[in-house]
């Protein structure tokens, strides 16, 4: 079995650090084209599928309070066979219509913004095809700048060192999730969310040491993981769990933190772990539920961004991002959940460069 260092995908995690770098350099030679799509946006949808579709979800929640309006993030498959229940009538560059009143409606500027890594993904290939015909201009994010995806999309936004060799996504999620942050910080005037971000792979050791706890909870055969989120850390959450199941095969669930003591919590018990992954606002609620979940018999590993954020906490605690408001730090936080699902999958067994059942693209009505 491949030793955990000469990994491929943990190789290709190790080195996300400037690929963050490079994508916050990218997000600064942004085209004024993007610029002026997103700034005279009423509503952006942002869609991915799989990892891709998480990292949307981290965007729209960030970009809810960047931008300050509607975002939504939705998987490539609604727009695709469900499009009504994501798209606002009437909208795109075509009319407005009118509304059950009568009355004339101005027309709805929405732009999709359409997350691949390899800007090969059927669906996303689909979803552009289909929003170019509805009049909804779209904008590609993708690590492949030669790729049908950026070729179709109005706007394309390319993380120059996101690109991997490994089935699973690492460093392109981290750096496409920086590239976009700071995108919409540059639009929306967030200045310090956007000298955050730059300032982002300069706390790169704290992630590194991060993923040293990580990678010796792995060791440990955990029964069931449960990783906590809250606000645009639960796209963060989701990713792990992604991460960890796909990897290793191991049951996890992602839940914000307050919501987890509604019913799931009652699965807490010796032999499973708990993640939470807290800071900025909140922060001392959700780590009091962390809290909770280890007096209850469950292992648990703290993510916070200071001292302040853990005071309290019992069980394994690692600070990353301190001193960076909360959105700017969570590109940091992917490398952690990559050493803990690698190392886990390797105490299972599994050969974790190569899930099974997994391809680098997903390519529907392919054997």
């Amino acid at each position: 079995m491949t030793a955990f260092e000469e990994l491929l995908t943990w190789r290709e995690s190790s080195t996300s650090g400037e690929a963050i770098a490079a994508a916050i350099e990218a997000a600064g030679r942004m085209s004024e084209a993007t610029r002026v799509l997103l700034s005279a946006a009423d509503r952006i949808v942002v869609t991915g599928a799989g990892s891709s579709y998480y990292l949307a979800q981290v965007v729209a929640a960030a970009g809810r309070a960047a931008l300050r309006r509607p975002i939504i993030a939705a998987p490539l498959s609604e727009l695709i066979l469900r499009p009504d229940g994501v798209l606002v009538a009437g909208a795109g560059t075509g009319g407005g219509g009118t509304g059950g009143d009568g009355a004339e409606r101005a027309p709805t500027r929405e732009p999709v913004v359409i997350i691949s890594r390899s800007g090969s993904t059927s669906e996303a290939i689909s979803v552009a095809e289909r929003m170019r015909s509805a009049g909804h201009p779209t904008v590609a994010v993708t690590c492949r700048a030669d790729s049908p995806l950026a070729a179709l999309a109005n706007v394309t936004l390319v993380s120059p060192a996101g690109d991997e060799a490994a089935i699973v996504m690492t460093r392109s999620f981290a750096s496409m999730l920086a590239l976009l942050l700071d995108v919409v910080a540059i639009v929306g005037g967030d200045d310090r969310l956007a000298a955050d971000l730059g300032r982002a792979a300069g706390h790169w050791a704290e992630a590194a040491a991060a993923a040293a706890i990580g990678r010796r909870l792995g060791k440990t055969d955990w029964s069931r993981i449960v990783v906590l989120g809250g606000g645009p850390a639960f796209g963060i959450a989701a990713e792990w769990g992604l991460k960890l199941t796909e990897t290793s095969q191991v049951p996890t669930s992602a839940y914000e933190p307050l919501e987890f003591r509604h019913g799931p919590i009652s699965v807490c018990e010796p032999g499973m772990l708990v993640v939470g992954l807290v800071g900025g606002a909140g922060a001392r609620e959700e780590a009091a539920v962390v809290a909770e979940a280890g007096r209850l018999g469950a292992a648990t590993w703290l993510i916070a961004g200071d001292e302040a954020e853990a005071r309290g906490a019992t069980g394994d605690v690692s600070l990353v991002g301190g001193g960076l408001v909360p959105t700017a730090r969570l590109p940091l936080l992917l490398h952690p959940a990559h050493a803990l699902a690698l190392s886990l999958a390797l105490t299972r067994g599994r050969d974790p460069d190569a899930p099974r059942h997994l391809g680098q693209v997903v390519i529907l009505g392919s054997e």
